[in-house]
């Protein structure tokens, strides 16, 4: 982790763990941490490379399916993006800046979080708790325009005025005229999401092993015969990568280069403050109210692999958070961090199998909404894996759609 930044503008010093990894109690971050120096499956059938909630998601189903996965993460599970978003599921909300292939996807996963909610093991604060959206600049013409559009293609919208807007959001200041309400988004706990992806599929027979970097691949008859690993040398019937942005591995043998980039964002947090947000609130930045009391907001995109947050923006954005929500002015946001999203050209993931290597296949570049495809993915990859076939037609997410021979 980078060093804690330094106060500014009377914010007080800001220390880069997420707020997910403060809020975990004893038994689930010693749960966290248990998987580094875990013992390796010998002849796996599925070697996933990459512990975040996606990698950790295929686990899952494939070992529902009864399949002898293992799974290796390079540094800790939810390391990366999986542990420094927001936990928001807002299908809805995100399928309009999308092609219809996208909104399949998103529904489909948003189902299966609901659904995994109610099993044993899954325990990550699942909450249906909508969004309400103030921003002007996102739905132009109009609010009730936007909506029409919207629900023309299916997403669960309602344009609201402002006695409606005071009545879901009493706490944010008066004024606003217009707004979206999609009362079906629903947030989660993303660290606990992953501890509970883990926890289900250890219980199926999967291995989890964090702390094993994989450098390469052995390949042989247009096919991978084994990875080199940190740990050694790990032959599998078939593996998948999950690797985010940093993919360079796959590059030594096959010369696969996928298109996907680094987008550095940034978030902050409060300590826990009484209640005052209902549901997750799109004013200049998204702001959200944890279960556990802390407020949190942020969320831009920056085109680098930034890990340090930035002191001006913080101060930006807890401007932003006291303009919208009055009674929260002068407390302190105690905590800012960073997360690198994976991203592609159209900021859709690739879900495919490798070009040169029949039995590679691809579940990477998920950007703003690996939390909210992880069950998606994992349901349909391991379905294609297994079975021969998704249930979903996934052409639209193929590796060479932008050109490249991957």
């Amino acid at each position: 982790m980078p060093p804690p930044a330094t106060a500014a503008h009377g914010l007080p010093a800001a220390a880069p763990e997420p707020v997910w990894f403060a809020n975990l109690d004893a038994t689930d971050r010693e749960e966290l941490f248990s998987s580094r120096g875990a013992a390796l499956l010998p002849g796996p059938e599925v070697l996933i490379v990459g512990g975040g909630v996606v990698g950790l998601a295929i686990a899952y189903f494939l070992a529902d399916q009864g399949a002898r996965v293992q799974l290796i993460e390079a540094a800790t599970l939810a390391s990366g993006a999986s542990g420094a978003n927001f936990g928001g599921i807002w299908p809805n909300d995100q399928a309009p800046a999308y092609a219809e292939s996208f909104q399949a996807l998103a529904f489909l996963s948003r189902d299966l979080w609901g659904r995994l909610s109610l099993r044993p093991d899954f325990d990550f604060h699942w909450r249906v708790n909508g969004l309400l959206n103030v921003n002007t600049a996102r739905f132009a013409p109009s609010a009730a325009d936007f909506a029409a559009r919207a629900q023309e293609r299916g997403c669960a919208v309602q344009a609201v005025d402002a006695l409606q807007i005071a009545r879901l959001e009493p706490h944010l200041q008066p004024g606003f005229h217009a707004g979206l309400h999609y009362p079906s988004e629903a947030s989660l706990h993303p660290v606990k999401a992953v501890l509970s992806l883990m926890r289900a599929a250890r219980r199926k027979g999967a291995r989890i092993a964090a702390g094993v970097c994989a450098h390469g691949l052995q390949l042989a008859a247009g096919r991978v015969t084994a990875v080199e690993t940190s740990a050694g040398v790990i032959e599998a019937d078939t593996i998948v990568c999950c690797t985010g942005w940093n993919a360079d591995w796959l590059a030594k043998a096959i010369s696969l280069k996928l298109p996907v980039r680094p987008v550095s964002g940034q978030m902050i947090a409060t300590d826990p403050v009484r209640p005052l947000l209902k549901s997750s609130v799109l004013g200049q930045y998204l702001v959200i109210q944890l279960p556990t009391g802390e407020i949190v907001t942020g969320g831009n995109t920056a085109e680098n692999s930034g890990l340090v947050p930035d002191r001006e923006l913080t101060a930006d954005f807890a401007a932003a958070a006291y303009d919208l929500l009055p009674e929260l002015a002068g407390t302190p946001f105690t905590r800012a961090w960073c997360g690198i999203r994976p991203a592609t050209p159209d900021g859709l993931p690739i879900l495919d199998r490798a070009r040169g290597a029949a039995n590679l296949w691809l579940a990477c570049g998920h950007f703003k909404n690996g939390m909210l495809l992880a069950p998606a993915t994992g349901k349909l990859m391991s379905d294609w894996i297994v079975r021969g076939a998704p249930s979903l037609d996934l052409a639209p997410f193929r590796a060479d759609r932008f050109g490249h021979s991957v």
